[in-house]
């Protein structure tokens, strides 16, 4: 059955969205609901990479229901879309390493959602030196922060990689890593971003906020600019 988007159809560019591709890497507590909500805004191609297989503790904080446990959790992510959203993405399952492959394509979104700094700098190193568009998400106990951030542009892609040198963004114990609305609140954020983005909205660089006390929050506001070369900002 396809997707009825009629009641978001002035809301979001649905044709516009048919002209992008998303790779998601990491699809657990954020990538799970951000792949679900990419699904239901109206995206189309979609690939999911991660090397772990769903555990009966990942039920609560991210998108899987009991009938996942023991499924990959690229292949859980299949089955939850074709179900809600009508639509076929393709998975990848096992670990990204130095020697894995990843391209940059053309009007294509790199999405990064692993829960280690090694893992987001080891995606983001292969892309970094392509004029492409990189997406970040990270949460811990309240925090949440979230990037858009265009490598064309050096100011921002040097301002992001200090972030990858930081320690993570709280250090959490059992029972503190993370919950469902947190995770759903940072999804919704980052695909209402992307849907800005592309939308040649003003759309958020950077998001550095905490669930817990939103008055705090902060952002990094940017229009479509141009990088240093003066060409179009890549989309």
């Amino acid at each position: 059955m396809e997707l009825n988007l009629s009641r978001q159809d002035k809301l979001v560019p649905i044709k516009k969205l048919d002209n992008y591709n998303l790779k998601v890497f990491g699809v657990g507590s954020i990538g799970s609901y951000v792949v679900r909500a990419l699904s239901k805004t109206g995206f189309k191609a979609i690939e999911v990479y991660d090397m772990d297989k769903v555990d009966k503790e990942n039920i609560g904080p991210q998108a899987f229901d009991f009938k996942h446990i023991g499924m990959n959790k690229v292949d859980a992510m299949v089955e939850i879309v074709k179900e809600s959203a009508g639509i076929d993405i393709v998975p990848h399952h096992g670990q990204i390493i130095e020697e894995t492959q990843i391209d940059a394509e053309p009007n294509t979104i790199y999405c990064c959602f692993f829960d280690s700094f090694e893992g987001r700098k080891l995606v983001f190193n292969k892309l970094k030196e392509f004029p492409v568009i990189f997406v970040d998400g990270r949460i811990g106990k309240f925090d949440m922060r979230h990037y858009l951030i265009n490598t064309a542009i050096k100011e921002y892609k040097e301002d992001y990689e200090t972030t990858l040198s930081q320690k993570a963004v709280s250090k959490e114990i059992c029972g503190e890593k993370a919950s469902a609305p947190i995770n759903m609140q940072l999804a919704g954020m980052i695909v209402s971003n992307i849907v800005n983005y592309i939308s040649e909205k003003d759309y958020t660089r950077t998001f550095l906020g905490n669930a817990a006390t939103p008055a705090n929050n902060f952002n990094i506001l940017k229009t479509k600019e141009k990088p240093e070369d003066g060409t179009a900002e890549v989309a």
